[in-house]
């Protein structure tokens, strides 16, 4: 030690820090910290000026030298007291101890006090550990939860197999189509004493794709410890997947609410009544949602636990290749055995083929407008005579065509909440890697103020009018839906006038797609512009976007301009929306002559693909007035093209290759030898068979 007042050389600085590195390492026990070196903790200051760092960085840092002090500067000092304390063994509470506590309901504050811990420490603990925060809400539920009982635990476990889903880290939803209501009553009635009231409701959807509106039961229970239990075992991944652990707490009651949610029986009746023949039922679960592993498990189970051997069949999914549980005769008999005594009665139609005939019968008679209408279905329906089957189609074709086809495409019963559906839509939901996705949500709300739509026909074809109004094929139209086992509805109905032996149909534009683009390519208060206002979808698309100000558009066909005016005023009325329409009915290219240059932020519009397609007989439509291809493409499609780019900051066209006419290769190879920038986007809408058909949009 020098002498007082005399200062210490480099050499004996080094030795002495040196001295304290040393002490310090000597002691952290690092085996400790090993199995939390990557855990996050989370601090006050995370998200501030200090960085957070893991236990890992944190024990790298003192093998490099750095002191407690410098590492302090570095993030939350209380944290780093805590990896300190930890790793130096002061901090005597084991995981497993203190989770017991925990789950006991002792608090954090006397768990600390317990185990001579700092307030600070102990909270950091509880997140090394992996231990939610327990608040008194929590620790209200521990102190008056009732544990589920076997019969409520056998009916989570099969309705997880099944339908129901994780609706928090403890808590399960349940959710039933209209048509088993009564089930998802039962269901409620099963849960009551753990089940939220005010979760307890109908839900509606539309599907993106037909417009159908689906009505859904639902309720939630509340948290709950052995409901937490269930849930951890289900995602252990993250997804919901099949183990073994819960395979061996399935009982036949689990079976059989499974089967009931998932399940399926064929009980071969065209055989029986048409053949009379003695053919024995068989069965599946669909399984598809579980990944492949999962439902080898699962038939893997049934075989060693009940001696009912299975087997996978895929069933492709929209993304990915799904499997099922099937059950061949054999083994079916065994497997009803199995759950039969345990089936809710409304479920009786699954496994008792009497009770499946009852229910078959249930179907026959259904409301259509003000009439109840009865008429035997599927098999039922093929066996009569042909005078009797004659007779049925008579009646159903007699009454629509009184009715009008009018009768079929009015406004949906909830045509308000069709409208709101669009104009609150986020659009991102549509938007893809490479491609905008299609939603028909809106179209049949918005087709019902174009009557003159269902007059209008693809080249060569008939238009659902003439289709519907023609009694030979309105006839066969029916009679196909009953043979296939299906009540000739009014939706049915229309769908078969749409897909008539192939015939093509008039295409209007959805206006879920038209509010994407207009989201993804307009500025905030654009005004927007239209030379081919259509049926409306672009309007309704622009209307009920925010970035869109005020859209103008010229529309050649009258009806169809009325139609515009008809549906500006419904989104105006009830709506509550004010934004400025203006709407011209003349020619495109004459009517955008009166506008000055850059009168609009942005110009989208779908012009018609030539003569693929025939709205009325006006000698001023495009393809009428124009006789060739070339003249159209030149005079009307690049003049009307011109004009738009001059009255226009920014164009968008929707246009694609047609039978004989590559329309959109002939418009992407003008961009081009006129030297215009353009980029093109994808719009992606089915087709029959499950396929996909892609439609660029050029925009410049």
């Amino acid at each position: 030690m020098p002498a007082k007042g005399t200062s210490l050389s480099i050499q004996s600085i080094e030795q002495m820090k040196a001295s304290k590195l040393a002490k310090l390492k000597s002691k952290y026990n690092w085996n400790i910290i090993d199995p939390y070196l990557d855990k996050e903790i989370n601090i006050s200051s995370r998200n501030r000026v200090k960085t957070f760092i893991t236990l890992r960085e944190f024990k790298k840092l003192i093998e490099e030298g750095v002191s407690l002090k410098e590492v302090r500067k570095m993030t939350s000092k209380h944290l780093i007291q805590f990896y300190s304390n930890l790793s130096q063994g002061k901090i005597h509470l084991s995981k497993e101890k203190f989770a017991e506590e925990y789950k006991n309901g002792l608090k954090l504050f006397d768990i600390a006090e317990k185990y001579k811990i700092s307030k600070d420490d102990i909270g950091f603990l509880r997140q090394l550990y992996g231990k939610k925060s327990t608040g008194a809400k929590y620790q209200d539920r521990m102190n008056t939860e009732v544990p589920l009982t076997q019969r409520q635990k056998d009916i989570l476990y099969g309705s997880m197999m099944g339908d129901a889903k994780k609706q928090s880290p403890s808590s399960v939803s349940f959710g039933h189509s209209e048509q088993q209501k009564d089930y998802l009553f039962w269901k409620h009635k099963n849960f009551e004493n753990i089940a939220s009231e005010k979760s307890f409701k109908c839900t509606t959807s539309i599907d993106k794709r037909s417009e159908r509106e689906n009505k859904k039961w639902g309720f939630y229970t509340y948290a709950n410890t052995d409901v937490e239990k269930c849930i951890m075992e289900f995602y252990k991944s993250g997804e919901k997947e099949v183990n073994e652990e819960i395979l061996e707490k399935l009982t036949p009651l689990s079976i059989a609410i499974w089967f009931c949610d998932d399940g399926k029986m064929s009980f071969s009746y065209r055989s029986k009544t048409i053949k009379n023949y003695n053919s024995n039922p068989y069965c599946c679960l669909c399984t598809e949602s579980f990944s492949k592993q999962s439902c080898e498990l699962i038939a893997k189970w049934f075989e060693t636990q009940y001696n009912i051997k299975t087997y996978l069949k895929e069933k492709p999914l929209s993304n990915k290749m799904g499997y099922r549980i099937n059950i061949d005769c054999e083994n079916t008999s065994k497997f009803i055995t199995l759950i039969k005594n345990y089936i809710p009665s409304m479920f009786n139609y699954k496994i008792d083929f009497d009770a499946y005939v009852e229910y078959r019968k249930e179907k026959e008679t259904q409301k259509i407008g003000d009439n109840f209408i009865n008429c035997p279905l599927g098999v039922d329906f093929s066996a009569l005579n042909m005078k009797k089957q004659d007779y049925y189609i008579h009646n159903f074709v007699d009454y629509f065509q009184k009715q009008g086809i009018d009768f079929l495409i009015n406004k949906p019963d909830s045509w308000e909440r069709h409208m709101s559906l669009v104009i609150r839509y986020d659009t991102k939901n549509l938007m893809r890697d490479g491609f905008i996705d299609f939603s028909h949500i809106g179209n049949k709300f918005l087709m019902s103020h174009f009557p003159n739509y269902w007059e209008a026909k693809a080249k060569g074809s008939l238009s659902p009018k003439e289709i519907f109004e023609n009694k030979e094929y309105l006839s066969e139209i029916i009679r196909k839906i009953i043979t296939d086992g299906y009540f000739p509805n009014e939706q049915k109905i229309l769908r078969g006038l749409r897909r008539y032996r192939g015939n093509k149909q008039a295409s209007g534009f959805m206006p879920l797609v038209a509010k994407t683009i207009y989201n993804k390519y307009c500025d905030e208060n654009s005004k927007v512009f239209d030379f081919c206002g259509g049926y409306g979808g672009r309007l309704f698309g622009a209307l009920s976007c925010d970035k869109v100000k005020s859209y103008s558009a010229i529309e050649l066909n009258f009806e169809s301009y009325c139609g515009l005016n008809d549906l500006y005023r419904t989104l105006r009325l009830h709506g509550n929306i004010e934004k400025e329409v203006t709407l011209f009915n003349q020619d495109s290219i004459l009517g955008m002559s009166q506008f000055v240059d850059k009168s609009f932020d942005f110009c989208f519009t779908s012009p018609p693909y030539y003569n693929a397609e025939e709205y009325d007989d006006d000698k001023h439509q495009s393809s009428i007035k124009y006789h060739n291809y070339s003249d159209w493409f030149e005079k009307y499609l690049i003049g009307a093209i011109k004009e738009a780019r001059r009255i226009s900051k920014k164009v968008a066209i929707n246009i694609a290759n047609t039978g004989g006419y590559k329309i959109a290769d002939d418009l992407r190879k003008w961009l081009n030898d006129n030297n215009i920038n353009f980029i093109e986007d994808q719009l992606r809408s089915p087709q029959f068979g499950g396929k996909w058909r892609f439609e660029p949009v050029f925009v410049f």
